[in-house]
């Protein structure tokens, strides 16, 4: 339960030290009970199981209840934390410690040779013989302190002491470097020689050099280790070990190792030592976290009867609670609690109460609630101070009883208690601010939108589905599947089509040019705008669609497909061919970017890489809901479905087309071959047209696998042919009954013509 160095001669710091936490707006997913293997991490989908996941309460960070327990440090940095490298040793094969990390970067190359060459030394008096020809190349305090790491690490303590301690007595300007390095390493010395010596005065030597490195640090010491940060881990080591029985070492194999030590707890050491712990931790030493963790499991082993004089303290019950709501998801398997949450259980039996109902009531409540302990939780709650936790709390009981009105409030109350998911919520969260600092907004940041997405949940349920998608997409992104769901499933498209209008502006963004369906940042605005673009488009909004593609080249691909629609409704003959033809190459080839479902059958949302039909198992829904899901429900239901899409264009452009051209065998050719292995039934019917009507063509043999582009040029001059043929078999055909036909006639008239002239002579007479 303390922070130790990762070598005799390292004064290591803990690896996150002052890393600062990237501040971007999602939601984590901290509360994901579930993730898909081989794949990018699935985002929540809280409408599939929805019982199970609205009595859910998910727990919560260690981390992110320390800070309670935590003090303001007495000191302030002037200088940035050195990088946390590990460099690799070729020679030794193994990772440098931290200090000589540094010292890469620090030392100059001459002084960084002189100084590698004095630890590689076979022993602590071949590199006094060695350091006794450098002369003055080396300032003193670098010699000795690279003199002292070398006996430290030969385990020669007296010898390191020795050199330490001259360090410290250097004129300030002299051992500025080396100073901190010097008194961390007589602490760590004293700390190993209380191991073997019941002496107290390691103790107090210990921790005497330990306050002088805080001190110097606090008067303006450069500190780019952050030994001081270390320090407070080692002070608490110091309460926690002072005053107890000496531990046995044993001999194991090639090595001494220290058995395990029951120590007993003193409350009051037991109290500071958590808040220099918790301290270390908050300012970014992981070491502080890890002692922490180990000294609640450490109390979680001790008898009941142990426990309770230590649970006066309050710092005790408050690490205990950070410990438990850590560890919920461990309370119980298959319904039965687990030995651990038997134990939590048992502890809370004596766990005192009297006054901590104001400071903590929600917190026990919620432990109470995932114990399976509904009737304490509800006791609990009711002696609690408002919070964002108890109305939560509440709203999940409610539930339970089947209050869904009463529930809804509870939620809507707790939403108000937490940060909106806004930039001016992370706008707190800047370059000055800790780690531990800017991971607290995130996860309340999460817990908000947590309680919002269960909002949306709640009011699909209750048939308020406007309103359940006005609180998904409150929750964000991390909640995007619940939000496709509902807008692409469940409202109608008018409904959407409104919603979207009033309350989701078009938020600018500069499109990349290339960008990996994985690491999508398109705004949620957006990209909600584009999922009604795609539905528009489905349903034949031609006119409407395109406005909702923010995308500037999918927004241009929209408008292509819609005009050609147009066009191949509004012309005829091979015109209409061509434009059936251009709109289905684009479903064919860009479907899945302007008509794919977000979700099934498609899967836009992953660009159609996978299907997760199978994985999702659909809840029982309402009548109410069913009968949306079946009105929105893509046609066909298949995945890729806008292929079909695609295939069905291609066969209507055939309709316009000579059947004897190249073009009706490639169209055909090419609609059996989109949905060939999709669809056989399909494709044969493709095919079989084709037989019945095509030409021959060369490549029939391959049909639908080895298809020519339509010659729509070849089908004009076709059709052309096609009708000059007409008119030469219509000639053949009334050519002889013509003439036949003209013969009699002119018999006729010539018969005619002689009755009349005949006629006209006999008058005459």
């Amino acid at each position: 339960m303390r922070h130790k160095p990762k070598s005799s001669s390292t004064m290591a710091t803990s690896n996150r030290a002052f890393m600062l936490k990237k501040t971007t707006l999602i939601c984590l997913s901290l509360f994901s009970p579930m993730l898909l293997a081989c794949g990018p991490d699935f985002p929540l989908q809280l409408t599939q199981d929805r019982q199970s996941n609205l009595s859910y309460l998910p727990q919560t960070s260690f981390s992110q209840q320390l800070t309670a327990l935590a003090k303001p440090l007495p000191w302030q940095y002037q200088d940035a934390p050195a990088a946390q490298e590990y460099l690799w040793d070729e020679v030794h094969s193994r990772y440098l410690s931290q200090t000589r990390a540094f010292e890469n970067s620090e030392l100059s190359e001459a002084h960084l040779i002189l100084v590698n060459t004095l630890r590689d030394a076979t022993g602590p008096i071949e590199a006094e013989q060695m350091a006794a020809k450098l002369d003055k190349d080396l300032p003193q305090a670098l010699t000795w302190y690279t003199l002292g790491a070398v006996a430290f690490e030969a385990k020669d303590y007296d010898r390191a002491s020795n050199y330490f301690s001259k360090i410290i007595k250097l004129p300030e300007s002299e051992r500025a470097s080396r100073s901190l390095w010097a008194l961390y390493s007589l602490s760590r010395i004293e700390l190993i020689l209380s191991k073997t010596s019941a002496d107290p005065e390691h103790f107090n030597r210990a921790n005497a050099y330990l306050t002088q490195l805080q001190t110097e640090v606090a008067q303006g010491a450069a500190d780019p280790l952050r030994l001081s940060l270390a320090s407070l881990g080692e002070q608490a080591y110091i309460l926690l070990h002072q005053g107890q029985p000496l531990p046995q070492v044993t001999n194991q194999g090639a090595g001494e190792t220290e058995s395990e030590l029951q120590i007993t707890l003193n409350p009051d050491a037991l109290n500071k030592a958590i808040e220099l712990y918790a301290t270390q931790s908050v300012q970014g030493d992981s070491g502080g976290y890890d002692s922490l963790l180990m000294l609640s499991r450490t109390l979680m082993g001790k008898d009941i009867a142990e426990l309770k004089p230590l649970l006066q303290q309050t710092s005790v019950q408050q690490l205990l609670i950070a410990y438990w709501q850590s560890s919920t998801n461990e309370f119980a398997y298959d319904g039965q609690l687990s030995e651990m949450g038997s134990k939590v259980a048992d502890i809370l039996k004596v766990f005192p109460t009297d006054g901590l109902q104001l400071n903590h009531g929600d917190k026990l409540a919620a432990i109470y609630y995932q114990l399976g302990d509904y009737a304490s939780a509800e006791r609990l709650l009711t002696l609690a101070k408002p919070s964002g936790l108890t109305w939560w709390l509440n709203a999940k009981l409610l539930l339970q009883k089947g209050d869904q009105a009463e529930a809804a409030k509870a939620y809507a109350q707790a939403a108000r208690h937490f940060p909106k998911q806004s930039n001016e919520a992370l706008a707190t969260v800047d370059a000055k601010e800790t780690q531990q600092q800017a991971i607290n907004a995130d996860e309340d940041i999460a817990t908000y939108c947590r309680i919002r997405a269960e909002q949306g949940v709640l009011s699909l349920e209750r048939g308020e589905y406007v309103d359940a998608l006005n609180h998904l997409l409150a929750s964000g992104d991390e909640y995007w599947q619940d939000i496709a769901y509902v807008a692409e499933r469940v409202l109608t498209t008018a409904e959407l089509k409104l919603f979207i209008d009033e309350h989701v502006p078009l938020i600018a963004f500069e499109y990349p040019k290339d960008s990996d369906w994985y690491d999508n940042i398109e705004p949620i605005n957006n990209r909600l705008r584009y999922l009604l673009g795609r539905r528009l488009l489905r349903e034949g909004a031609i006119a409407e669609a395109p406005a909702y593609f923010p995308n500037p080249n999918l927004n241009a691909s929209a408008l292509t497909y819609g005009t050609e629609l147009k066009a191949a409704k509004n012309a005829t003959s091979i015109d209409s061919a061509k434009a059936y033809w251009a709109a289905a190459e684009l479903a064919r080839h860009q479907g899945m970017e302007i008509l794919g479902f977000e979700l099934a059958p498609d899967y836009s949302i992953y660009q159609g890489v996978f299907d997760l039909s199978d994985w999702n198992e659909p809840s029982k829904l309402a009548e109410k809901e069913q009968l949306r899901l079946s009105a929105s429900q893509a046609v066909p239901d298949k995945r890729f479905h806008y292929r079909y899409t695609a295939a069905e264009l291609a066969n209507k452009a055939s309709d316009h087309v000579p059947h004897n051209s190249q073009a009706y065998a490639a169209l055909l050719c090419q609609a059996t071959g989109w949905v060939l292995y999709r669809d056989q039934e399909l494709a044969l019917r493709y095919y079989k047209k084709y037989v019945a009507n095509g030409p021959f063509v060369p490549w029939a043999e391959n049909f639908g696998m080895q298809c020519e582009t339509p010659d729509f040029d070849g089908a004009v001059k076709r059709a052309q042919a096609n009708e000059i043929a007409e008119w030469n078999a219509l000639y053949h055909k009334l050519k002889k009954p013509v003439v036949f036909g003209v013969l009699a006639i002119m018999g006729l008239l010539g018969v005619w013509w002689m009755r009349r002239r005949s006629k006209k002579q006999q008058n005459n007479l």
